[in-house]
């Protein structure tokens, strides 16, 4: 665990959690939630957004207003070690929305959003000449059952 991860309790999880669900509550309404002041409540997001535990604050959309194109994957095998080198010019392209690390056959699963299929080969293309890249395999989205744990009910 890195520094930051270690210097976040059960308290800023708690937090961090409720926000998941609804970024637009109230400092009142959490800190009544977590049985605690509300300057605790202010103090705390204070310090998770200065550390860079939390990044930023955003809007979910839903699928009616959801980006137009394709969703896709992009499954990255990296030649050599380590991975890290590679990374930071994976995540530099505007159509990637994340980029997670893995374990297994590949190394890096990217999620992707692009205008078209050919955009989306074109995209897989360009990522895939990126020296010290394997392969890069395409995987469309045909349809998404489950994005978010608010959806689970």
């Amino acid at each position: 665990m890195n520094k930051k991860s270690d210097d976040v309790d059960a308290l800023d999880r708690d937090l961090i959690e409720m926000l998941r669900r609804d970024g637009r509550q109230p400092i009142l309404s959490l800190a009544r939630a977590l049985r605690v002041s509300r300057s605790t409540v202010q103090d705390r997001l204070a310090r998770l957004v200065r550390d860079g535990i939390i990044k930023r604050f955003t809007v979910e959309l839903s699928d009616p207003v959801e980006r137009p194109g394709v969703k896709a994957f992009l499954l990255v095998r990296i030649e050599g070690r380590p991975c890290a080198r590679i990374i930071p010019s994976l995540t530099g392209y505007p159509e990637v929305e994340s980029c997670h690390h893995v374990s297994g056959p590949m190394d890096v699963i990217l999620s992707v959003r692009v205008a078209d299929l050919a955009a989306l080969n074109d995209l897989r293309e360009r990522i895939g000449a990126t020296a010290g890249i394997l392969t890069v395999t395409a995987v469309p989205v045909l349809r998404t059952h489950l994005d978010g744990p608010e959806q689970m009910h």
